[in-house]
């Protein structure tokens, strides 16, 4: 090849780069951050792959429903890779038919030594160690590991023994020194002799197969290959054939020593195992990381999706290899390799422009089919997201709500207009009080509107009830609020007195603003957990305590029990071994001393929470009062019912929950400033003193 036409073959891939990056961001929404790092990290391997001497690794890792599998298989498409890209769903169960191994060897056949894409989806479920760290015995991973080390493995020559293709081998070489004669694969001499034998042996060793048409009338044609051989041929010899088809023509022009030669030919190359190169390809890494992304549990409709996305900002690729350590072996992570490209969660932003762009995508359709223009008010985005969205699955529930919204409504839209014979050009489709209204126009003129019932599955759980469950949720909710802005000088930035989500009647959610504990904290931190508890007993009275504190109090020991057991915040700094990693941070054990300490905590921490809330009783009321009325109280609201109610919270007001945020950085200075002051001699005398002790 010419300098100059390697020069236009460079160009014209760059070109390819340039406009699939392009491509991608008008396709996936939210994510541009992470389609420039996978094509910076792509571009050396699709330019240049006869560079590597390794496959290149790209890890992927995200919440369910970003669009992780679907960027790679597009991604695949735009390089115009589609016949060499390999999706491996490693979620998918392993049998002895169906095993990551087998299918792998696809690559030998299709793209052996040369540029492929392979996808190793639902990564983590190819932990080599358990939930407890002990090894996974025949973790069906192991041949994965060996690609992402050398990029090459030992291939299994099919599913046939190499020891019963010779014993076929055999058995026709007899025939031929017993006067079996053959000619363009038929036999022609001693027929009757050939089926008795070769025909009975057939039938016995192949379970289920039918030899009848080996006892035809001898007039009839006999191969000397049965076609049930001609299956295990063509596993054994995949680089000689392209299909079946051109095994039974090879096969059908031979003579009876010829076919014996080239069956002798393939047994002796079938006992030395194919390697299956990858070497020259790039292969991404997918997956979920539950113990990075911590906010994934969180299925509640209810959560802010801005906050979810601000969260997984802060994950780290020291965090992402942290969480691999929980899965696998440090030298399988070391294999993984350091391009480790994180996935944000959506924001509520993204998740309005992808409703858009696939409503625009169901205009876009409807008018190509029927020829008459489909728009959408705002409203039919606002209902879909508030239908729709939830923060910790992604896209996924966003399409089956659109779904359920929009797709099914078009067909009675249509309909309609075909039983009343509208000759409309456009439709226009708004929401209001649980109904869809599809508006006919012709140019600018109505012609006719149809209202469609739209059950709500979300909104109708939002709605205030004013009940006895929501008169609860308040009161509970307003004592995790008011122990936030008193005990931890934080003001949560939203209150709900009744929620969409599972399990959940309400929900406070506030901001920490910092991810460490200090042992002052603990109990305040604590007092927290109780809050709901505390301010139920002191509004209804303690018989009247309900049940909705189950969760509050599981969180509390088992936080209790993770300061003392793992974090050494007890009587000795300490990490404590539990038998059982399931029962690790609960109290199972009366008599452990640790499990006293986590009582008394919690004892002392509930006293608090009490204390506290009886000290702010009109504010924990009126609280409440208002939050058994209406559904949600916002933060700056929230700072407002302190300023009226609340008894001494001056400090907070003017701190702005800002209080300490610096504490530790001033601590350190203020330190470091008094011994700065200590006398140069003072200070050379101290040191020799040390000297002189040591």
């Amino acid at each position: 090849m010419t300098f100059h036409k390697k020069y236009d073959e460079l160009l014209a891939k760059q070109e390819i780069l340039r406009s699939a990056s392009m491509q991608l961001k008008t396709e996936f929404i939210g994510i541009d951050r992470v389609i420039d790092e996978v094509m910076d990290s792509i571009n050396s391997w699709y330019l240049f792959p006869d560079l590597q001497e390794k496959p290149v690794v790209v890890n992927l890792w995200g919440l369910t429903g970003v669009g992780k599998s679907s960027l790679v298989s597009r991604l695949a498409e735009l390089l115009e890779f589609s016949d060499k890209f390999f999706h491996f769903d490693l979620g998918e169960n392993e049998s002895k038919h169906n095993s990551v191994k087998d299918k792998l060897e696809s690559i030998y056949e299709n793209a052996n030594g040369a540029p492929a894409m392979i996808a190793f989806d639902e990564f983590q479920h190819a932990r080599t160690l358990d939930s407890g760290f002990g090894e996974i015995s025949n973790s069906p991973s192991r041949v994965i590991w060996q690609i992402l080390d050398s990029g090459k493995f030992q291939s299994r020559n099919g599913r046939f023994s190499p020891d019963r293709f010779y014993e076929m081998i055999v058995n026709l070489r007899h025939m031929l020194k017993r006067g079996v004669t053959v000619c363009n694969g038929k036999v022609t001499e001693k027929k009757e002799y050939y089926l008795k034998n070769i025909g009975h042996y057939d039938i016995e060793d192949f379970d289920g197969s039918d030899g009848h048409h080996f006892y035809n009338k001898i007039s009839k044609d006999v191969s000397f290959i049965p076609m049930f051989y001609h299956d295990m041929i063509y596993k054994l010899a995949k680089d000689k054939f392209q299909n079946m088809y051109e095994v039974s023509e090879f096969l059908g022009s031979m003579n009876g020593h010829d076919t014996v030669e080239f069956l002798t030919g393939i047994y002796e190359q079938s006992k030395h195992p194919k390697i299956v190169d990858c070497t020259k390809s790039f292969i991404f890494i997918l997956g979920n990381l539950d113990e990075a992304y911590t906010m994934s549990h969180n299925f509640n409709p209810d959560m802010d999706a801005d906050e979810f996305h601000a969260q997984s900002l802060t994950i780290t690729v020291p965090a992402i290899k942290k969480a691999l350590r929980g899965r696998f072996r440090s030298e399988q992570i070391a294999r993984l390799g350091n391009t480790h490209i994180i996935y944000p969660a959506f924001s509520k932003d993204t998740f309005m422009r992808i409703i858009e762009l696939e409503l625009d995508k169901i205009s876009a359709r409807f008018l190509e089919r029927n020829g008459i223009g489909l728009n959408f008010d705002s409203s039919i985005h606002n209902l879909i997201f508030k239908e729709g969205v939830y923060p910790a699955q992604g896209t996924r529930p966003v399409y089956s709500t659109i779904g359920r919204i929009v797709s099914s409504k078009l067909g009675a839209a249509v309909t309609e207009m075909i039983l009343k014979k509208l000759d409309a050009s456009r439709l226009f489709v708004t929401y209001s009080e649980e109904t869809v209204c599809v508006e006919y126009f012709q140019q600018e003129e109505l012609l006719h509107k149809l209202e469609l019932q739209q059950e709500l599955n979300l909104e109708k759980l939002r709605c205030s009830r004013k009940d006895n469950v929501q008169a609860i949720t308040a009161v509970h909710e307003s004592g995790h609020a008011i122990i936030s802005a008193m005990l931890m000088n934080l003001f949560p930035e939203y209150i709900l007195s009744t929620s969409a989500g599972s399990g959940s009647s309400g929900l406070v959610y506030a901001k920490l603003r910092w991810d460490f504990v200090s042992k002052k904290e603990i109990l305040k931190r604590l007092a927290l957990f109780m809050g709901g508890y505390a301010a139920e007993k002191i509004v209804f009275g303690e018989e009247n305590v309900t049940t909705g504190a189950e969760d509050d109090i599981e969180k509390a020991t088992m936080f209790a029990m993770e300061m003392l057991k793992q974090c050494g915040m007890g009587e000795f700094p300490v990490c404590y071994h539990a038998d059982n990693i399931e029962t690790r941070q609960y109290v199972y054990d009366e008599k452990n001393s640790l499990g006293r300490q986590a009582e008394q905590w919690m004892k002392s921490a509930l006293e608090l929470a009490e204390a506290t809330l009886r000290g702010q009783e009109i504010l924990l009321l009126k609280l409440s009062d208002y939050l058994s009325d209406n559904r949600s109280m916002p933060k700056d609201e929230l700072i407002n019912y302190f300023e009226h109610y609340g008894n001494n919270v001056e400090h907070l007001l003017s701190t702005s929950g800002n209080h300490n945020q610096h504490l530790y950085r001033e601590l350190l200075k203020k330190r470091v400033a008094e011994f700065s002051q200590i006398d140069l001699f003072e200070n050379i005398q101290l040191f020799e003193n040390s000297g002189k002790m040591l």
